[in-house]
């Protein structure tokens, strides 16, 4: 680890150090001053900002990895049950301490077998730094194999496939939760499901089947079966849409909520007026939203 992170750095060093000296002295170069040696050196305060200024791409370089600067985080990588997933657990685990914990299901773009692509979305704002040191917990991540879906629906026309059976890759998904929640440092009050576009519609479909097991659900740019909207009415919602939406109509989630309410549920709705498919980073970024999910809890 170290060696791969020295050599990183002296590369980045070198990748950007002659071309910060070029534009040093075409910046600086009537500045300087000659030697009695005859060479070219900068004043002190020149010294200095040149220096920053390699410095700071270096590190910018560094950083810009995936989750390598999310210091409060642990990230640990697994297949279960055929399945790839990743889970982050707070690197800082207080004793006696129990976390809330996070299910995040991505969207059709992500799926695979690399165990990386289903993190592009809304986790590198969850695992964050800032984030974390608010609302403390752990994220968990499965991945979806290329060839299947979060719920039994048909792509593009959002109907009910197989009789609305659960599809294999959740049957797996359920397996790895119920697993993780058994760690002594899950807080089995607290566990939440966020999912985006397929991963909205699988957020409906598992607590449709396992509501018992959720505090709340954010379904972001889904649906939902709403022949089943009576087993999951009790679980706390927030669901977000986009009017302009072109993937996933903007009814799906008007109807879930309209359903709920006609069952007695009591859900959250935004809409976003303007915006269309690509609404989870402002989703997740409702200053409203994050106080709401972890103020939830199971008695």
């Amino acid at each position: 680890m170290f060696k791969n992170s020295a050599l990183r750095n002296i590369t980045s060093f070198f990748l950007v150090y002659y071309p910060l000296r070029d534009l040093v002295l075409r910046l600086y170069g009537n500045r300087m001053k000659n030697n009695h040696h005859g060479f070219c050196y900068l004043s002190h305060t020149h010294l200095i900002v040149y220096l920053a200024s390699i410095l700071i791409i270096c590190c910018h370089s560094n950083c810009s990895r995936k989750y390598t600067c999310h210091k409060q985080m642990e990230k640990i990588q697994h297949i279960e049950v055929g399945m790839p997933y990743t889970v982050f657990f707070p690197s800082t685990i207080k004793k006696d301490k129990k976390y809330p914990l996070i299910l995040f299901l991505h969207g059709a773009g992500e799926r695979g077998d690399d165990n990386q692509r289903q993190m592009k979305h809304v986790v590198p704002y969850l695992i964050s730094d800032t984030i974390q040191q608010k609302f403390s917990s752990i994220i968990l991540v499965p991945q979806c194999p290329e060839d299947d879906y979060w719920a039994p629906v048909k792509r593009g026309e959002w109907t009910m496939l197989n009789n609305g059976a659960i599809t294999m890759s959740m049957e797996k998904v359920v397996q790895i939760l119920k697993k993780i929640s058994l760690d002594k440092r899950v807080d089995q009050s607290k566990i939440y499901v966020i999912g985006l576009s397929m991963g909205g519609f699988g957020t409906c479909d598992i607590i449709s089947r396992y509501p018992e097991l959720f505090a709340a659900a954010v379904p972001i740019c889904g649906g939902a079966d709403l022949t089943k909207v009576n087993k999951f009415k009790d679980v706390p919602i927030w669901a977000f849409h986009g009017a302009l939406d072109q993937v996933v109509s903007v009814k799906l989630s008007r109807d879930l909520i309209s359903g709920l309410q006609q069952v007695g549920g009591i859900p959250i709705y935004t809409e976003y007026h303007d915006s269309g498919h690509n609404i989870w980073d402002a989703a997740v970024r409702d200053p409203k939203l994050l106080p709401w999910l972890f103020s939830q809890h199971k008695l």
